[in-house]
């Protein structure tokens, strides 16, 4: 009897101590993130037709908007397995502009040297163009304004791992000035990525969701290299703007998750829905992204 009373007692202490070391653990979460050593990123899209240029600057803390450029950084590039100049313009944002002109096919070797750390070193290939067009097919007046447009794309090389597409209207203000806006797009293709979209009762007639900042179509969802749908948005007479991206799989795995990160909002999402977002990277040696896209861009004018 005696030493069963003993085991209990032990067993009770034992339970009591495991309370208090893991209450020990919990604190509330004072919204501070904690700073870190700083780290090189190295930036750099290319797209057909463009300058090869690529933005050097210093990791920073999440809650500050401004970046650090580096200068000085030496640089050894490779453009088809050929060596070419490493000659260089440096503005004052951390960009450096080398006297090369991307085009489609290219595939881009890049070593940079920053005094007292390691090497960063990257490569990439710019995906070739696809076939796209996009046309204006009707008006819908159900509920609200609409315009609705098709968009097709064929000859979808193996290298795009995902397409994006960017609606951007031309608004005017009081004063006269005009800016480019971004807009949500509608969209009723089943082989679009569900992740940014939500359901709209009041959508063009023939739709359901809308596409918060765009519409990704992934190329697992794209079937013989070829995409047909149908895009819309709500307006009249405005000037409008598409961009379709082909991204290789490193943009697109950065951009798809620089915008989930982006849209976290700590008041919704904790404690219980909360999944941390980390970007991937292809900087070895560093941070950042260097990749390749195909861009096309297809504009037209309201009627006045």
């Amino acid at each position: 009897m005696e030493n069963s009373l003993r085991l209990s007692i032990r067993l009770f202490l034992v339970f009591y101590i495991s309370i208090l070391f893991c209450s020990g653990c919990v604190s509330d979460y004072d919204g501070k993130i904690p700073h870190s050593e700083p780290l090189p990123v190295l930036n750099g899209v290319l797209y057909a037709d463009s300058t090869f240029a690529l933005n050097l600057s210093w990791s920073n803390h999440p809650q500050e908007k401004a970046f650090e450029p580096i200068q000085g950084a030496t640089f050894i590039l490779k453009k088809n397995g050929l060596h070419i100049s490493s000659k260089y313009s440096f503005n004052n944002e951390g960009k450096y502009f080398f006297n090369d002109t991307c085009l489609n096919g290219d595939n881009y070797e890049v070593e940079v040297h920053v005094q007292g750390y390691p090497k960063l070193t990257s490569q990439t290939k710019i995906p070739y163009k696809p076939i796209i067009s996009i046309t204006k097919t009707e008006e819908k007046d159900n509920q609200r304004p609409a315009k609705v447009f098709d968009l097709d794309v064929t000859k979808i090389g193996k290298e795009i791992m995902a397409l994006y597409v960017f609606l951007f209207i031309r608004e005017t203000n009081y004063n006269g000035n005009s800016n480019w806006e971004q807009r949500g797009i509608y969209c009723d293709s089943p082989f679009a990525d569900p992740f940014n979209r939500f359901y709209d009762s009041w959508a063009p007639e023939g739709f359901s969701y809308e596409y918060e900042c765009f519409v990704r179509f992934p190329a697992e969802n794209i079937v013989n290299g070829s995409l047909h749908t149908r895009l819309a948005f709500l307006g009249e007479n405005e000037n409008i703007r598409f961009y379709v991206i082909a991204a290789t799989k490193e943009y697109d795995l950065y951009y798809k998750g620089g915008y989930l990160q982006r849209s976290f909002n700590p008041e919704v999402n904790l404690p219980f829905t909360y999944q941390p977002i980390f970007l991937p990277t292809n900087i070895s040696g560093g941070a950042g992204i260097f990749a390749g896209i195909d861009l096309s861009l297809f504009e037209f004018k309201g009627e006045m």
